[in-house]
């Protein structure tokens, strides 16, 4: 006889494997669903507000460097605009200035001929006289005819 046949009743049975009980999912409650829910709920009201103070954080900071870039901006514009003018009336007074030089290069040269047109007719009338008196100072009478 086997040694097996030979354990009594109790002792096979403890030998035998015992099967695993079987896996029940619990099921849940209301109350888990209501806990989950609100959980959710309640994690992304905290996530909005965290977004909303970090993020607007940072969008006033960009506004106010915004706000900074297009005021210089409009003072760079403003300068602009001033230094046309400036350069405007600049070159307006160098026209100016220019043709009051040129006007003055024309009379010095007006002035200039005519001290020489002067000097020569003067030069000239002195020869002329020179050449038309007679030696005895009279001129000579010249008959009608």
């Amino acid at each position: 006889m086997c040694w097996m046949s030979r354990l009594s009743g109790w002792r096979r049975r403890r030998l035998k494997f015992r099967q695993p009980a079987p896996k029940t999912y619990a099921n849940m409650d209301v109350r888990h669903w209501i806990i989950v829910s609100s959980g959710s709920a309640v994690a992304g009201v905290l996530t909005w507000v965290a977004c909303h103070w970090w993020y607007g954080r940072r969008i006033g900071n960009l506004a106010t460097k915004l706000a900074k870039v297009e005021k210089a901006r409009l003072f760079t514009v403003q300068q602009a605009l001033q230094a046309r003018k400036q350069i405007e009336a600049l070159q307006k007074d160098l026209a100016a200035q220019n043709e009051a030089l040129e006007q003055a290069q024309v009379a010095r040269q007006r002035s200039r001929h005519l001290e020489e047109v002067l000097k020569a007719a003067s030069e000239a009338d002195a020869a002329e006289t020179l050449l038309a008196r007679p030696a005895n100072g009279f001129a000579d009478t010249q008959p009608l005819a």
